[in-house]
């Protein structure tokens, strides 16, 4: 019997490839930088708070780095998934365990769990200085290699079963959530790769298919 499910962000709950092109696209970032940067990542040359770091710095503007509104500006225009909002009440209402585990931004991610109910939240965030811009630092708690690694901390600290828990992803970047999982969903699927080591596939764009997999 599943009890808790958790699900990827972008492309699954909202409407929204990455969260960090947003912000790169907001802030102008030349598109060459942007690669080189996931170029050494990759490469492993820097781990990921470094790339978060790298990133950040590509958004200064004659020196200074963005204030937290600017930031906020940027994540404006959150739209859900079709059918999003109606799954989850429906989810709630059966008593599931709700958690967003993301490699994108935590106030985006916390902006949508606020409006869906769900608390149990993780993704990387940054840091402020006392004025309320950017310090150029980052707070990294998601690799978006090693979802693994928050997938086993969730089932410590709640107390899970592997078989309990459903996965929904849209990327490659899901599998190592998948692969700590009793059933994974392939949503809308951006990667074959996904899709092939995934339970189900759903290729309708509107969460409410995910029920059909469900027992409630």
């Amino acid at each position: 019997m599943y009890s808790a499910i958790v699900f990827d962000l972008d492309g699954v709950l909202i409407e929204s490839n990455s969260s960090w092109e947003k912000l790169h696209d907001y802030f102008g970032v030349d598109e060459e930088k942007r690669k080189e940067n996931m170029r050494r990542y990759f490469s492993k040359e820097i781990d990921y708070g470094q790339w978060i770091r790298e990133d950040i710095s590509l958004w200064k503007r004659e020196g200074i780095l963005p204030h937290k509104r600017e930031i906020e500006t940027a994540l404006e225009g959150l739209r859900f998934i079709d059918g999003a909002r109606e799954c989850i009440k429906i989810l709630k209402e059966n008593s599931f365990s709700l958690f967003i585990v993301s490699a994108g931004i935590d106030l985006l991610a916390q902006n949508a769990g606020r409006t869906l109910g769900i608390d149990k939240i993780w993704a990387n965030g940054f840091q402020y200085d006392e004025d309320g811009f950017l310090s150029g630092q980052d707070i990294w708690r998601v690799d978006l290699l090693r979802k693994d690694i928050v997938m086993n901390y969730i089932i410590g600290k709640y107390n899970l079963k592997q078989e309990e828990i459903v996965s929904v992803g849209d990327s490659k970047y899901d599998i190592p959530m998948f692969d700590l999982s009793g059933f994974s969903i392939a949503f809308d699927p951006k990667d074959d790769e996904v899709a092939s080591r995934a339970n189900v596939t759903i290729h309708e764009k509107n969460l409410l298919r995910i029920l059909d997999y469900i027992k409630l």
